[in-house]
């Protein structure tokens, strides 16, 4: 998972110097079978970091790797937690190992005109873990994360 986080702190980083303060403008909610796809192998940050010390949460939803990981961090440092899950399209059905927990949630995928870099927001008003609302980028299709992490070295050289 290495070129993962590498991926991940790298993403946050050019995302954050290209960010914008404005709102959305206008939001469009995909259908279920879309949401079912777009949830998959993408990063999920609720929040674009000003700094390097700013906290945020990221979900990753990864079926090939047997599940996901939810990151309570800063671009450097934190925690992450690792679950299985199942999607509906309409529904996570999350398994918390660590806790047990078993937690059904409703979410909704809706594409959106910002703030840069996000084209994406993922809803999850019962979330087990981390804010409702996070954001992502359409354009994510990398699943080992090693052509975005390309990618983005070529960008800070």
């Amino acid at each position: 998972m290495k070129p993962f986080f590498a991926g991940v702190t790298l993403l946050l980083a050019a995302a954050a110097a290209c960010s914008s303060p404005s709102e959305p403008k206008e939001a469009k909610r995909v259908s279920a079978s879309e949401a079912r796809s777009l949830l998959l192998d993408r990063n999920w940050i609720d929040q674009m970091p000003k700094t390097h010390r700013d906290r945020l949460h990221v979900f990753r939803f990864v079926p090939t790797m047997g599940g996901g990981v939810f990151q309570d961090r800063t671009l450097f440092r934190g925690t992450f937690e690792l679950f299985t899950f199942e999607n509906t399209g309409s529904e996570i059905r999350f398994h918390l190992p660590e806790t047990g927990e078993k937690v059904r949630a409703a979410y909704t995928i809706e594409t959106i005109d910002g703030p840069a870099p996000f084209d994406l927001r993922l809803s999850i008003p019962e979330s087990p873990r981390g804010p409702k609302v996070y954001y992502g980028v359409l354009a994510e299709t990398d699943r080992s994360g090693a052509a975005l992490e390309a990618r983005l070295q070529t960008a800070r050289e």
